[in-house]
């Protein structure tokens, strides 16, 4: 047996292992180090908002998926609406605006349950099924329903019911509707909700005082183009104001970590009481 060559194979291979070892080892080195670097970048932004008097929360660091996703103008609304009765409706820009003929009344202002015959009946309200109740956009003075889409809950203007209450009765809405949406990408992961606040800080768009009330994900639109509208995964957060006590509704792409500008839905986007 030729020992000297069995030698050099071994001398060879044992070479070859101790760089693929270096190699890892300088890698997990490199992610461990940068790792620490977010990790102290956060402590540090933390630190900052505790001598600003902002109240934050337990943040999730739970990484979340979405798409990218496309709807095109459509008149299923308008369509379905040729089935209401007992209100008088018209619309402007696919928007729906309705004055119901008989005020809807709620037991103990338990206005959701009171609603809960009327979405379910097309002759009341169109599309009524695909929507959801959403606590967090609501007043005392509007209830807001967004549009379910398989994907997440769609939080944006082109896809909403808002009930108006006046008197503690409920004597209107106006409505709009998204439909034929698509996937444009795969799913892709999403920022942290941690990552999202401390985002919103960097981006100075917490005022000194404030509170985080809530955070929450959902899609909101992108852009608007040929006809259609492109939603991205965004994450919502409520900003309570120390002086006012009103709650101002921010946004940040979800994918980009970018500050969002104000959505031109009032709902979504101005001061609403606590």
């Amino acid at each position: 047996m030729d020992f000297k060559r069995i030698e050099v194979i071994f001398l060879i291979v044992f070479g070859c292992l101790n760089i693929f070892l270096f190699a890892s080892y300088k890698q997990n080195q490199h992610v461990e180090t940068v790792n620490n670097d977010d990790v102290s970048q956060n402590t540090m932004i933390l630190r900052e908002m505790h001598n600003d008097q902002i109240t934050v929360p337990t943040l999730a660091n739970k990484v979340q998926s979405g798409y990218y996703l496309s709807s095109h103008s459509s008149q299923a609304l308008q369509t379905a609406s040729q089935r209401l009765q007992n209100q008088r409706y018209s619309f402007s820009d696919d928007r729906l605006y309705s004055r119901l003929v008989r005020p809807i009344s709620a037991k103990d202002g338990k206005y959701t349950e009171a609603l809960k015959e009327i979405l379910t009946n097309p002759r009341m309200i169109a599309l009524g099924t695909h929507y959801r109740y959403s606590k967090l956009f609501s007043t005392t003075d509007r209830i807001v329903y967004t549009q379910k889409l398989p994907e997440g809950d769609l939080y944006d203007a082109q896809g909403e019911i808002i009930f108006q209450v006046t008197n503690k009765q409920i004597v209107s809405y106006e409505q709009t509707y998204i439909n034929k949406v698509t996937t444009l990408r795969e799913k892709e992961p999403t920022i942290t909700e941690k990552q999202a606040v401390l985002s919103l800080y960097s981006n100075n768009a917490i005022a000194n005082g404030a509170t985080i009330k809530w955070t929450a994900l959902g899609y909101s639109r992108l852009l608007d183009a040929n006809n259609s509208s492109v939603y991205i995964p965004t994450w919502f957060i409520g900003v309570e104001n120390k002086n006012s006590g009103n709650i101002q509704i921010k946004r940040i792409n979800a994918f980009s970590n970018a500050l969002m500008k104000a959505s031109d839905d009032a709902n979504l986007s101005s001061s609403v009481s606590s």
